[in-house]
């Protein structure tokens, strides 16, 4: 009973900070609080054991509130007068640089008496800190704000990290002591990446800098793996957590015995890992719990799992409540709740079910790993979906077949580092451990490859179908007695419904009615014309997003039942029309790509062209005005010149009569396209350069006449679009359409 009430106690003070945190409004926390722990006080007074419990909850939720509002002034609150102003700053480093192309990035606690003690990041854009060390202290001029926001969005994974400002140095950091405070985990931490480097093949490095360190930055950069993990649901297993965790525990538990000094130092070792991975919410969650498993029997206690889950979750918000923003927190928990609540009468059905299967052990290992997927799923998809805007639907084909795999490259990496110390040991560990990598990487590509492997719910048929899959099984669930029709029934209408749903997209939007559509990218452009079995696409880039521009125009692609582009057309090689065209490429099949001719050099150009090498992809330049009829789409593809000579395009699109000119970045090029474009009766205009100032001239916008404009438009630095273009259109008679207002601007065109 004792372990209930701490199990309750720990749960409501958790819920009290979620609360807090996204429901209810600042001001009336302390209200809240104040009316919790009347409400508990009152519950007390009858002397009743079974009012106790709620007794528990309103009293632990009062405290959770109290934490949560004590942190914010600490941390928050003396940080809101920060707004652009620039000080002096004093700061001791807390991690290594983190060094890009054009900036480099420090995490630093500040110093002095105004806020001591608070996280910020600093970006440096002279590179002058590239080679500083966790520990030195250094003084600035910087630009101070609060780390809230990112593009102008509201912004809370800094929060969740404990990093509450953002500051924009102004002047080369100068070093006022060499070492501060003792970072020797992060020394080691360091020292264990450049080992993996060294022993690992370069193809399966950065994979098993993920797996062992929790460190994904390299695994990143290869867009082409780490989408084929993601849309295979795999990405999991990079994601320091749990199974990590668990596979370490097994590890040592194999070396060391199960005695109780090995226990004690599996403890040790586990915190360890925890903080050389970099102590993430997830990461502490499984320290945690299994650090309960191995007290419980030391202590001569049972260890009880909701207990154990409820207090991790408890420790984490109390040291920090802003983690509950935490996306890898949400999901770990979420994942080990599910598996408390359903794997194991998942198993057990399975097993029921298919008495076979417990005949052999292949058998109860793919229904233990089928069982453990589908629990995992029940409460992490829809938080995958509401985060990531899709469901990998075929994780439970990439846990079955690579799972395995994985705890194998787990304990030969880790027995790599440590033979590392004997000539030849470690590379031969380390090359045997990348067989097994590679594995996996297979097991990704194939199982993404598959058709539905993911679901993007950029359609809003498939959310519906998402909430109602969840609906069906809650009110099939009072059927106890009857497993059938608990799980095979609402299973079977669920699968059912899904084949209809993506039937009826792939026959409207590519036997019905052609979809012409300027898709929201933020500060960029990406204008899609779905015609009948074709499909172009012109541009693909975005600035000032978080979200990579050719993620956001694949999925809306993959969403209307299109996997192939017969053609992309870049009008000009710039960051807002073409930074996301190689993640496009690798989302969806290309057959041409269609570049304006320009200068060599330019990095944009080298990166689409070794996409397309590698894809396979047909590329041609064009030089001069080019019509191209491709059945259902007919193109032109209008030339013009920047003022240093290097060639951009604009775009006539016909969609069964419908016809949209997308002009790109065009300023004094809009001269030309008046004298092209007259009497072709263009129905939408897509506006070039955002629809700032010298873009959409009277005289253009006269000579098009045509009904519609659409502004790709986002956050931005420029103040796109101008209040004087947006006259300009209004006085010229056009419907404006914003995709910052709008979102993506879908326009059905009847046959």
């Amino acid at each position: 009973m004792g372990t209930r009430k701490l199990a309750v106690a720990a749960g409501a003070f958790s819920a009290a900070i979620f609360a807090a945190n996204y429901i209810l409004p600042l001001r009336f926390l302390i209200y809240a609080a104040v009316l919790s722990a009347v409400l508990g006080a009152l519950l007390i007074l009858p002397r009743r054991k079974w009012l106790r419990p709620g007794a528990i909850a309103l009293m632990s939720f009062a405290l959770g509130i109290l934490a949560y509002q004590l942190n914010y002034d600490r941390t928050v609150g003396r940080t809101l007068k920060y707004n652009g102003e620039t000080y002096t700053v004093y700061a001791e480093l807390t991690d290594y640089p983190t060094v890009y192309e054009d900036y480099c990035r420090l995490e630093v606690k500040l110093l002095g008496d105004e806020l001591p003690g608070l996280k910020a990041i600093v970006y440096d854009n002279e590179m002058s800190c590239t080679q500083l060390l966790p520990g030195q202290r250094v003084s600035f001029t910087g630009t101070i704000r609060r780390a809230d926001t990112v593009y102008g969005e509201s912004y809370d994974n800094y929060y969740s990290k404990g990093i509450y400002l953002k500051i924009s140095a102004q002047s080369g950091i100068e070093v006022l002591e060499e070492r501060g405070g003792n970072y020797y985990i992060l020394v080691i931490s360091r020292s264990l990446s450049g080992h993996i480097n060294k022993i690992f093949p370069e193809d399966t490095s950065a994979f098993m800098q993920a797996l062992l360190l929790g460190d994904k930055s390299l695994l990143y950069e290869n867009e082409g793996l780490h989408l084929a993990m993601t849309r295979a649901g795999f990405m999991h297993i990079v994601a320091v957590s749990g199974l990590h965790v668990a596979f370490l525990v097994g590890l040592l538990r194999l070396i060391l015995g199960s005695g109780r000094r090995s226990a004690l130092l599996c403890l040790a070792l586990i915190w360890l890992f925890v903080f050389i991975t970099g102590a993430s919410p997830s990461a502490v969650r499984a320290g945690f719990m299994q650090s309960f498993l191995l007290l419980a029997p030391l202590l001569r206690r049972e260890n009880d799992p909701p207990t154990s889950l409820s207090l991790a979750l408890a420790l984490i918000l109390l040291q920090n409540p802003f983690a509950a923003a935490s996306i890898s927190l949400q999901l770990s928990f979420a994942a080990v709740a599910g598996i408390f609540c359903f794997s194991g009468r998942i198993y057990r059905f399975l097993i029921s079910a298919m008495p076979k299967l417990a005949e052999g052990r292949l058998g109860r290992y793919a229904a233990a790993n089928t069982a453990t997927s589908l629990g995992v799923m029940v409460f992490t998809t829809p938080l995958t979906a509401v985060h990531f805007g899709y469901i990998p639907v075929l994780a439970i084909l990439s846990n079955i077949a690579g799972l395995w795999a994985v705890s194998l490259c787990f304990g030969l990496g880790w027995a790599a580092c440590a033979l590392s110390l004997l000539p030849w040991a470690g590379y031969i560990a380390a090359w045997l451990c990348s067989w097994f990598a590679r594995y996996i990487f297979l097991v990704s590509r194939l199982v993404s490859a598959l058709p539905v492997a993911v679901l993007y719910l950029e359609n809003t048929m498939l959310v519906s179908w998402m909430l109602g899959c969840y609906a069906l099984f809650i009110v099939f669930a009072h059927f106890r007695k009857r497993i059938w029709l608990r799980i095979g029934l609402p299973g079977a209408v669920s699968l059912l419904s899904l084949i209809a749903i993506l039937c009826y997209v792939n026959f409207d939007y590519n036997k019905g009615r052609d979809t012409l559509a300027v898709i929201d990218l933020g500060q960029g452009l990406c204008t899609a014309a779905l015609g009948e079995n074709c499909t172009v696409v012109v541009d693909c880039g975005g600035e000032y997003s978080l979200e990579d521009a050719g993620e956001l125009a694949g999925k809306y692609l993959i969403s209307r039942g299109r996997h192939q582009v017969d053609l992309l057309v870049i009008t000009e090689l710039t960051e807002g029309h073409a930074n996301g065209a190689a993640m496009l490429m690798e989302m969806v099949e290309v057959e041409r790509l269609m570049l304006p001719r320009t200068r060599a050099g330019n990095a944009l150009l080298e990166e689409l062209l070794a996409a397309a090498l590698e894809k396979g992809i047909e590329v041609e330049y064009i030089n001069a005005d080019t019509v191209m009829d491709l059945g259902a789409v007919e193109l032109e593809l209008i030339a013009g010149y920047t003022g240093n000579s290097e060639n951009r395009l604009s775009v006539l699109l016909d969609l069964g009569g419908y016809r949209a000119l997308v002009t790109g970045e065009t300023g004094e090029g809009e001269r030309r396209l008046e004298s092209v474009c007259r009497q072709k009766d263009i129905q939408l205009l897509v506006a070039g350069s955002h629809g700032c100032d010298d873009s959409c001239s009277r005289s253009f916008l006269r000579s098009l006449g045509a009904e519609d404009a659409v502004l790709s438009v986002g956050f931005n630095y420029q103040d796109c679009p101008a209040e004087e273009t947006l006259e300009r259109l209004e006085l010229c008679g056009y419907n404006v359409y914003r995709t910052d207002l709008d979102g993506t601007v879908e326009i059905r065109i009847s046959e």
